[in-house]
């Protein structure tokens, strides 16, 4: 089952998403203890406003537990869905001046996927592929005709599901020390 993801979804939530932070290979977040990173998301997912925050999330919940997530907004807030982290980098112990995500992702007009993960016990059961129509869902039911993602180069298993569900590459990208092509779908 699909649903948005709730405040209390954080625990079950975030080995999931690590796993792309762990592939992202991002010197920002490898540069943190583990424990602290930690704390500092779950602040983020709690709030209302984050990248990351339960609002922005939806997870796929089967027998109870949360097997994949998705993590998506439109363009014009990608100006302050990381301030609120900003806010919270005292009560992790972290300079104000320490610098997560700072790289565009998104670009006008388009509903960005920003993460799309499936727990590995799960991978091949078409999670992240009914993920992926829930967002073409929701973004239209916000008026919005393009919804975009960006793929890892070094991907190539999600970026054949992307083609296949009908992605194109429109640019290739830079976010941290990686480069990722920036695609597209028009809806």
């Amino acid at each position: 089952m699909i649903r948005q993801a709730r405040k209390t979804d954080f625990p079950f939530v975030y080995p999931i998403l690590k796993q792309i932070f762990d592939e992202m290979q991002m010197k920002s977040i490898e540069s943190l203890p583990e424990d602290q990173f930690y704390s500092l998301m779950k602040l983020g997912f709690i709030s209302e406003d984050y990248r990351y925050s339960y609002r922005r999330v939806w997870v796929d919940e089967r027998e109870g537990r949360v097997v994949g997530i998705l993590d998506m907004y439109p363009y014009k807030d990608q100006k302050i869905i990381d301030v609120v982290l900003r806010h919270n980098y005292a009560k992790t112990g972290l300079p104000i001046s320490t610098v997560i995500f700072d790289d565009q992702e998104a670009w006008p007009h388009e509903w960005y996927i920003d993460s799309l993960a499936v727990h590995p016990d799960h991978w091949g059961e078409g999670i992240a592929s009914s993920l992926m129509d829930e967002a073409e869902k929701i973004a239209k039911d916000h008026g919005y005709n393009i919804i975009s993602l960006n793929v890892d180069k070094e991907n190539p298993r999600a970026q054949k599901l992307y083609v296949h569900k009908g992605y194109e590459v429109e640019k290739s990208m830079t976010i941290g020390d990686r480069t990722y092509d920036h695609m597209i779908k028009h809806i």
